[in-house]
């Protein structure tokens, strides 16, 4: 076996960084809901707020576990968004924020669940060109690279594809108006779009919520991931977008570290700075 194909030893105590995958890889579901919050003229996280009161049981988590299919998530997702107890919640939510609602003023609305989700997933089939080429880096220097996402997996069918398909060419076809529309050219903001089997490649393990049964911040999926990667908390590193994710981590034994909304390369400088290695080249710090 010649040298070349001897794979490097990572210098210090890391061995293996975990990336989530929507709001750090790839663009934010959140930002396609926040879209379509201003669209529909909605109060500001009032499909959040909705999602979560649905609780364990919700459309959306049990997508996210592999419990129902994505025709019947759409039709569960629409009712559970559109539930008049929605109000309700919301109120209670401005309530401790102190802002402004009015309760018996507001009717609940009716919401396009498939319409939504499509809104979110076109935000999360966009890549961050810096994350690509920091796990490509990473991967080069020896750390085992490994997603750890709550995702769902589209239908192997015909149909099911189309729908993927349909997605990534509305994703497409917007990116290409917005930078046209913005005089970017064809440089714009460098962003890729990509379907779920070229994001997977990028990975040497690629970790499922809907493949496991299991979702974040449940603690039995980091602990599951941490036998799947080989390594113990204290040589794992987690990249996440969301607080209680992150925080079960931390409960793990893992370190973290919080990629901001929009700020993907400041999330890399830290792993920079944890690791101890460059992953970014000069040009992509502009």
């Amino acid at each position: 076996m010649s040298n070349s194909s001897v794979k490097p030893t990572p210098v210090g105590p890391f061995k293996a960084v975990l990336f989530d995958i929507g709001g750090v890889v790839v663009g934010s579901p959140f930002q396609g809901i926040a879209d379509f919050e201003l669209q529909h003229n909605l109060p500001v996280n009032y499909l959040n707020v909705a999602i979560t009161r649905a609780g364990h049981n919700g459309a959306f988590q049990r997508l996210e576990r592999g419990e129902v299919d994505l025709w019947s998530f759409y039709e569960a997702f629409s009712d559970q968004l559109s539930d008049p107890r929605n109000v309700a919640a919301y109120a209670k939510y401005a309530e401790l924020r102190s802002k402004m609602f009015d309760e018996k003023s507001f009717k609940a609305p009716k919401v396009d669940g498939r319409a939504l989700f499509h809104q979110m997933m076109s935000k999360a089939a966009v890549v961050n060109p810096c994350m690509v080429e920091a796990i490509a880096a990473l991967r080069k220097a020896g750390y085992t690279v490994a997603a750890l996402t709550n995702n769902f997996n589209y239908p192997s069918d015909e149909r099911g594809q189309l729908e993927q398909e349909l997605i990534l060419k509305n994703t497409a076809d917007s990116f290409l108006t917005t930078t046209s529309t913005s005089g970017g050219g064809g440089k714009g903001s460098g962003a890729i779009v990509m379907g779920q089997d070229q994001l997977k490649t990028l990975f040497d393990y690629f970790i499922e919520s809907a493949i496991l049964g299991l979702r974040k911040p449940d603690p039995a999926i980091y602990k599951k991931a941490g036998e799947i990667v080989g390594f113990r908390p204290e040589h794992i590193v987690f990249l996440d977008d969301i607080g209680a994710n992150l925080k079960a981590a931390q409960n793990e034994g893992w370190t973290t570290i919080r990629v901001l909304l929009g700020k993907p390369r400041q999330a890399i400088e830290q792993l920079e700075t944890t690791l101890g290695v460059t992953l970014l080249a000069p040009e992509s710090r502009l």
